[in-house]
């Protein structure tokens, strides 16, 4: 009888010893392959997180006139503005994807019943909406149409609240008009999306958004900078610091008139809990594999250990120490293979079920069973099972027929 069917058929009638060793290989593979997607996924949520987490830094100018009003309780700051060129020069620097200028103004609007029962409201121009400080945060969000881009003119974007109180809806117009009347210029838009406030969040659902060519227009002003805030977006959160420092190397703007404010905090937050997960992965994988792996090379010796008096006999009867060895080297990869077989179904079974509770948990993150990554894992694992059983039979394989049947006795 040759060694592969000894090995089979002392695997099926060792039925209970090879399903023991079979649990056991199964639980070790499958929890390092979930492991290893767990981490693989983490890794590339991190990875994409980069891309997308709005990591940017402000650029302010100081305050040039604080003017505070006669007989009401408050008061009008104007800041220096920050030019054209200098956000043009800003903007060609590598690293940098895109930006949003934004300005504030009070308008009127002709026909308009604003929410708050005054007969202003404020108006927010910007060079692209979606860029801006409250819908990057989630307070707002577009309900209906589309954002306004740096190519549009003469859009708006209003609130569905607002919207519905006057009856208007996406394709709509409005006439505008500066609340304070100083240069009694007044200028249509068209309404090209509606947006929506969080319920929890107390937002002036007043404020009508449109392109900064309405603001120069309705101030009187010609378009030679922006009186409010820049932000500028970078394409890898990690590059930000070194971004702001080259910024702040450009010898042609004046920078004891400006600041940079360095926004960052939310990559941050959601940064630093995909890392952690991504560190306490590696240590349960690497747990998991060394205490595992020690289990089975122990199994292995005492299974091993157990076979002496077998090992004398096939030794006493011409066979070689290594058939002997290569006999109980198929046994455990014929369990082995099968766990290979099984354990892939059950991981992605496994994996699906911890991506759906860490949806719910409010963290996205995609993992799936890499074929590469699992053919390595198998393959790391043979060689790891080949070299327990060597280790273990090796000092069996040099002892004597008649040491072992003596020892026996």
């Amino acid at each position: 009888m040759n060694v592969y069917k000894r090995a089979l058929l002392y695997v099926i009638r060792k039925k209970g010893k090879s399903l023991t060793l079979f649990l056991l290989l199964l639980l070790i593979t499958v929890s390092v392959m979930v492991g290893v997607s767990i981490r693989d996924g983490t890794a590339k949520a991190a990875e994409n997180l980069r891309t997308t987490i709005g990591a940017s830094f402000t650029m302010s100018g100081n305050i040039n006139n604080l003017d505070f009003h006669d007989g009401e309780a408050g008061y009008t700051a104007e800041k220096i503005p920050i030019s054209l060129n200098t956000v043009e020069q800003i903007r060609n620097i590598e690293g940098i994807k895109t930006y949003n200028a934004e300005q504030h103004t009070s308008v009127t609007a002709e026909g308009i019943y604003y929410l708050s029962g005054m007969s202003s409201g404020n108006l927010s121009t910007n060079t692209e909406t979606a860029y801006q400080t409250d819908f990057m945060n989630g307070i707002l969000e577009l309900a209906e149409g589309r954002h306004i881009t740096e190519d549009d003119r003469d859009a708006a974007l209003i609130s569905d609240k607002l919207a519905a109180e006057n009856h208007l809806q996406v394709g709509s117009e409005l006439v505008l008009e500066s609340a304070s009347g100083d240069s009694g210029e007044q200028t249509k838009v068209l309404i090209v999306g509606l947006y929506s406030s969080d319920d929890k969040m107390e937002y002036d659902n007043d404020t009508i958004f449109t392109t900064h060519d309405v603001y120069w227009k309705l101030s009187g002003q010609k378009p030679f900078g922006y009186s409010g805030n820049v932000t500028f977006y970078v394409t890898d959160p990690k590059e930000l610091n070194r971004i702001v420092e080259q910024v702040q190397q450009i010898t042609s703007i004046q920078w004891e008139d400006y600041f940079i404010r360095i926004n960052e905090s939310e990559y941050k937050a959601v940064a630093y809990q995909i890392q952690t997960m991504e560190r306490l992965t590696e240590i349960l994988i690497t747990v998991i594999a060394g205490v595992g792996f020690i289990v089975v090379a122990l199994v292995l010796a005492m299974r091993i250990k157990n076979r002496i008096h077998e090992a004398g006999i096939f030794l006493s009867v011409g066979e070689s120490a290594p058939q002997i060895m290569l006999q109980l080297i198929c046994e455990i990869l014929m369990i082995a293979a099968l766990v290979f077989f099984v354990s892939p179904m059950l991981g992605q079974f496994i994996v699906g079920q911890v991506e759906a509770a860490l949806k719910n948990m409010g963290t996205i993150i995609t993992m799936s069973i890499s074929l590469k990554t699992t053919a390595l894992q198998f393959l790391l694992e043979t060689l790891i099972i080949v070299l327990a059983v060597v280790t273990a039979a090796l000092p069996i394989a040099r002892m004597k027929p008649k040491d072992i049947l003596s020892k026996m006795s």
